[in-house]
């Protein structure tokens, strides 16, 4: 039996704590250059009780989950979810190397995964203070608010990047987080509501204030690993990206970097608080739950076995899960809505340094939910949204008229709604950050192909989350390794992106910060890798790309005709409510 090497730390604050040492080979067999040691899930914070705001811890509790004390060299639990996925016929092509069965725990996935470098922190025998003080990178993964465990995922294994980091002397201490998901993460109603005002603690957004927690420990106990708390830099692709995006319209100071893969605050959608009621008395419906009082519902609820809130989500279909931005909820200064969250995220004062990008085709994740639209219907409906003159306009953008050819539609009504969710998002969103002039912005987009077979993604490129098989490089070995490894290189060059931006440099050499007259952008594609363009020369360049040109102008129409068409919407609300509710309704 194999004995796994690990390294002991003496935390000043925290104790002893027992990490896996990774120092000769990673779980694909590539051999470790640099040591990193990899302590697995440490508890952050305790849950009270289910619906309730978790409590940030101060120490290392005796007993958490059955591990030893101290010991975190096995992975803890993640948030109960429905299980996707995995092996041949995944996106992945199979199980990530070094995969292991994952624990689901309501109470006690409120953990976190830290990598360091060995060179960096001393051993249970040598001095406990770090040599120096690094920049701390922090991943907060995706999933839709619904799914996902990037902390205990083989997949999201940060011990590469670390150690690429340390190999190219730009040393980083890289962090995973785990938090809340679906109904115990972003359950909001009437009911929570006058619960929350009577005990006197913040209603809803569990799993937004879970990742909070998880930032004001980095924040007081990652000195102990080598890691500078005042600069961290965070990262997260899809909900991960649309949780950080949030963070940076909340006013409590997290991080002074941050990186936005396909993701903003009105990517999910939005709700109000009536409409997240009739979803939360569906739910007691569907459990058979009855209760004359409030009191009465919530204690039923909280007694169901938390299988069955999986079940709900299963049987329902239900694919992503809404944070709540109305004021009840205490969390946002200013709702971030669609037309104003470039402009909020622009303002965002403890933010100095941002990274913002996409995927090619956002869309191709739609194959399912889009195959049983046809262009009659979807032109009448925009036409009928937006009015005729805006209407048209968008669709001829998109190249969508009465009569064409059905699977040519299809096509294309997957990149105009996936233009909707994300791209245009970060496209407005860049601009803002521009035109405000406050921040450094970088600008990019991945447009890789998934390379394996076997799942509704092989062989599309850029679909959405496909930069996963490549920024953590656990897939290396995996990748085909024709034109001298092409993919494995532009993996290993977006990794090095990510942590050249967090140690203060430009991600790439000959990166500029984005503005509004060259419109620099950094682009990842089957034909040239990773290149720095000015739009004029992306636009003239990818017109001869055999999956299409950037979508530049598209994205441009997309709003202005939005913003015309809310505007000219009459009734109860702000003009940027009324826009919201021209999107949302387009978005259905």
């Amino acid at each position: 039996m194999t004995t796994t090497p690990t390294f002991t730390l003496d935390h000043p604050q925290l104790g002893s704590l027992t990490g896996r040492l990774v120092d000769d080979q990673h779980a694909d067999g590539q051999t470790v250059t640099d040591p990193v040691v990899h302590f697995r899930s440490i508890p952050y914070a305790t849950i009270p009780a289910r619906f309730s705001q978790s409590v940030l811890l101060d120490h290392i509790p005796d007993h958490f989950d059955d591990r030893p004390r101290g010991d975190f060299t096995k992975y803890g639990a993640a948030c109960p979810q429905v299980p996707q996925p995995k092996g041949r016929g995944s996106a992945t092509g199979g199980f990530a190397p070094g995969e292991e069965p994952i624990t689901y725990d309501e109470q006690t996935c409120l953990n976190l995964t830290i990598s360091a470098p060995v060179k960096n922190v001393g051993g249970a025998n040598d001095s406990p203070i770090p040599k120096r003080l690094l920049p701390v990178l922090v991943y907060v993964h995706g999933g839709g608010m619904i799914e996902g465990k990037g902390h205990v995922s083989a997949l999201h294994d940060t011990t590469k990047m670390t150690e690429l980091a340390a190999h190219e002397s730009m040393d980083v201490v890289v962090v995973s987080i785990g938090y809340r998901l679906n109904w115990q993460g972003f359950i909001a109603c009437h009911d929570l509501l006058e619960e929350a005002k009577e005990k006197g603690e913040p209603a809803f957004n569990y799993g937004l204030r879970d990742q909070r927690n998880s930032f004001l420990w980095i924040h007081k106990y990652i000195t102990g690993f080598g890691g500078d708390p005042a600069n961290i830099t965070a990262f997260g692709e899809s909900g991960g990206a649309v949780s950080l995006f949030m963070h940076a319209c909340s006013d409590v100071p997290l991080f002074s970097r941050v990186i936005l893969q396909s993701g903003s605050p009105n990517a999910i959608g939005s709700s109000t608080l009536d409409e997240l009621d009739v979803y939360y008395h569906r739910l007691l419906s569907y459990l058979g739950l009855a209760g004359e009082t409030r009191a009465e519902r919530l204690k039923a609820l909280r007694e169901v076995p938390v299988s069955r809130l999986i079940d709900f989500i299963r049987d329902n279909k239900i694919s992503t899960m809404k944070p709540f931005f109305g004021p009840e909820g205490d969390f946002f200064p200013q709702q971030p809505l669609w037309a104003n969250q470039g402009e909020i995220l622009a303002k965002c004062s403890w933010i100095h340094d941002i990274m913002i990008g996409d995927d090619s085709f956002e869309g191709a994740m739609l194959t399912q939910p889009t195959k049983d639209i046809f262009s009659s219907m979807y032109i009448e409906r925009v036409c009928t949204i937006l009015g005729e003159e805006s209407g048209r306009r968008v669709l001829d953008a998109y190249d969508i008229h009465d009569g064409m050819d059905e699977g040519l539609f299809w096509q294309h009504v997957m990149v105009i709604i996936g233009d909707l969710i994300f791209s245009e998002p970060t496209h407005s969103a860049a601009v803002a950050v521009a035109r405000g002039g406050r921040q450094c912005l970088y600008r990019w987009q991945f447009g890789l192909p998934n390379p394996f077979p076997g799942s509704v993604f092989s062989y599309t490129m850029g679909h959405h989350f496909v930069e996963l098989m490549y920024q953590f490089m656990t897939l290396a070995g995996r990748l085909p390794p024709h034109r001298n490894h092409f993919l494995r290189r532009q993996g290993e060059e977006m990794a090095r992106s990510w942590i050249r931006f967090a140690n203060g440099l430009p991600p790439m050499p000959g990166a500029k910060p984005y503005d509004l007259e060259e419109g620099s952008i950094m682009i990842c594609d089957m034909l040239h890798g990773w290149t720095v363009r000015t739009r004029a020369e992306d636009e003239a360049i990818s017109q001869q790309d055999p999956w299409g040109p950037r979508r530049y102008r598209q994205w441009e129409i997309l709003n202005e005709e939005l913003k015309r068409a809310g505007c000219a919407k009459e009734g109860a609300g702000s003009e940027n409510e009324r826009i919201q509710m021209t999107r949302n309704r387009l978005m259905e």
